[in-house]
């Protein structure tokens, strides 16, 4: 018995003296570790502890401001009031946006997009819920917040546009970023909540500009990566967009809209001194804040259901017969390559026969025997029938492309169209067909092939007012004035044209003429009228008389054109008015080009002859 306890406590002090042994080594292995990490490694460690317990979150800059010419917002920034739901404090979410959904009249689209963020964040990250609110809505939610645990209010910056609509077209609006802008642009901005870009015009055309850059704020963060303390910086402070200044004249541009009233179309005006385009309104138009802040579906239905498409640029897009107003173009081709004596006259009655083809002058019983003044006072379509034939619509083409037709200018916005100013090698690689004369006939007159923009009309007469300089047209204010190539168009020619298109607007059978003119004085308007045809005219039509426009529904009306320049002598301001299906007789276009023309230069301190200053001198 005593020997077994003595075996047993043998035993006993040997595996006491292993476990004594291993916990010696695993007590040094690790002391030795400790020693290393808090010793040798504490540097490096330490750094590594700093990254995890410090973050930098992004900070918003204020986009920058469109101004007009003087000063006035086109789009300005304003106190966005939103909500955002941070998930990890919701305990139901469903049962949560089901309540939003009540109270705030969201929308199953709304709700699909919510869900959509939820699950693709991390839950402590801010979902949008809604923005835009209003002041009332956004207040007395405040009071409901512990209805709505998780779900924050937030008073942030959205954007803004003061003018109900009259710039839309020309400012465009800003929109949340898609998928694909996200995968373009790794512009950290883009993942933020609430963040816009340009979608449409200025706004997406110059968006990096007025975008500015991103700041970053230091932040304290705990284990799970929730911010604990904000630690601000200055020199990582964002840096706000840029404001841009545009050329346009936010009062001449509420002028023009006030003159259209219901009708459709777009009007121009430009300065022939500088090309600075000084409105450009394209109607009906829209309100961009209606993008700006979620436009319902049924107020995209309306846009998209109204004949006369108010989100289209009718300006810078639209492709329209640019008409008779064309006809200075194939008098300066036949100028210029003296094909014509402009005294030599050409009897007008009424109608021109080739082949089994006739083409007809718009005037009953014809104009009779016209020179080229006479031809283009009284518009007669005959005389210029005649003249393109002699001309050839090569050096009608080429006069065109000089005076701006068939080109897509650089103004700052994209979507510009670039019309067309055809001849036998564009027939050829577009229709795969020769070029036949009378192509010829039917573009002498702006008709047929020929197709342009109110932009490039504008064009067309301001370097024609300016005599001298191709200028181009310009949306942008720039520091210093650009400088345009030569016209090269002989001064004798443009003076020649630019008193018939004097007569035209200032002499009693002009088809623009009125007994008071600009009312302003000694000042004149010099100009040309057109009637783009929507829809041929059968020679049954004819026989039986044609009925009266008014008569016909809206879209079968031709388009009323204008195009001119005031004053005549020292030119300043050129017009380019189109009224969509405004009828026969260009009266609607003449009516508003006369009107903005004279408060262009009402505006510019021009109201009588004494207030003139130029270097334009090519009129005689």
């Amino acid at each position: 018995m005593v020997q077994s306890e003595i075996h047993n406590q043998i035993s006993i002090n040997r595996r006491a003296a292993i476990l004594g042994t291993l916990g010696a080594c695993l007590f040094g292995v690790l002391s030795s570790r400790l020693y290393y990490l808090q010793i040798l490694k504490s540097e490096d460690y330490r750094a590594l502890s700093d990254d995890n317990r410090f973050n930098f979150n992004i900070t918003i800059p204020s986009r920058g401001r469109i101004l007009d010419r003087h000063g006035k917002y086109l789009a300005i920034n304003s106190q966005n009031y939103s909500l955002v739901l941070i998930p990890e404090r919701v305990k139901d979410i469903e049962s949560t946006l089901f309540k939003l959904k009540q109270t705030l009249s969201l929308s199953n689209s709304n709700i699909t997009r919510i869900k959509k963020n939820i699950n693709r964040q991390a839950s402590f990250v801010p979902v949008l819920i809604k923005e835009n609110l209003d002041w009332a809505t956004f207040s007395k939610f405040n009071f409901q917040t512990p209805d709505f645990p998780g779900v924050i209010p937030q008073v942030g910056l959205g954007r803004f546009y003061p003018n109900n609509g009259l710039f839309s077209h020309t400012i465009g609006y800003v929109g949340t970023p898609s998928t694909k802008d996200i995968e373009y642009d790794k512009d950290p901005l883009l993942k933020q909540p609430s963040f816009k870009i340009g979608k449409t015009g200025i706004e997406d055309s110059a968006d990096k500009l007025l975008r500015g850059r991103p700041g970053k704020l230091k932040v304290e963060v705990n284990a799970s990566g929730r911010t604990v303390r904000e630690f601000p910086v200055d020199t990582d402070a964002p840096v706000n967009g840029k404001d841009i200044w545009l050329t346009l004249d936010s009062e001449l541009q509420k002028k023009a809209a006030e003159l259209f009233g219901d009708d459709s179309g777009g009007i121009v005006v430009m300065d022939v001194l500088t090309g600075e385009l000084r409105a450009m309104l394209s109607m009906p138009t829209f309100n961009g804040n209606l993008f700006v802040s979620g436009i319902t579906q049924s107020e995209m239905d309306k846009l998209n259901n109204d004949e006369r498409r108010p989100q289209y640029n009718k300006v810078l897009a639209g492709g329209y017969p640019p008409a008779s107003t064309f006809k200075m173009v194939v008098m300066l081709a036949a100028l210029e390559g003296g094909f014509i004596d402009p005294k030599d006259k050409v009897i007008c009655s009424q109608k021109v026969n080739l082949g089994n083809r006739t083409f007809h002058c718009w005037k009953r019983g014809g104009h009779g025997p016209v020179n080229m003044r006479e031809a283009l006072k009284g518009s007669c379509d005959v005389y210029f029938y005649e003249l393109s034939q002699k001309v050839g619509i090569e050096k009608i083409a080429s006069m065109g492309r000089r005076l701006g037709f068939g080109e897509k200018f650089s103004i700052g916005l994209k979507g510009l169209k670039s019309g067309i100013m055809p001849d036998p090698k564009w027939k050829k690689l577009k229709l795969g067909n020769s070029w036949k004369v009378g192509d010829t006939i039917n573009a002498s007159i702006g008709q047929g092939f020929v197709l342009s923009t109110p932009l490039q009309m504008a064009v067309m007469v301001a370097r024609i007012a300016n005599g001298k300089d191709s200028l181009t047209p310009n949306l942008i204010i720039e520091p210093n004035l650009k400088k345009f190539q030569s016209l090269g168009i002989n001064p004798s020619h443009i003076a020649f044209v630019q008193k018939c298109m004097l007569a035209v607007c200032e002499e009693p059978g002009g088809t623009a003429y009125k007994k008071y003119g600009l009312e302003l004085g000694q000042l004149q308007i010099a100009g040309k009228t057109g009637t783009g045809q929507v829809r041929g005219i059968s020679e049954q039509e004819r026989r039986s008389k044609l009925r009266r426009d008014e008569d016909l529904p809206w879209k079968l009306r031709d388009h009323n054109v204008f195009v001119g320049y005031a004053p005549f002598k020292s030119p300043r301001f050129a017009v380019s008015c189109l009224v969509e299906h405004g009828g026969t007789g260009s009266k609607r276009a003449i009516e508003i080009s006369r009107s903005i023309l004279k408060t262009a230069l009402e505006r510019d301190g021009i109201s009588n002859s004494k207030n003139i200053k130029s270097t334009i001198t090519t009129n005689a």
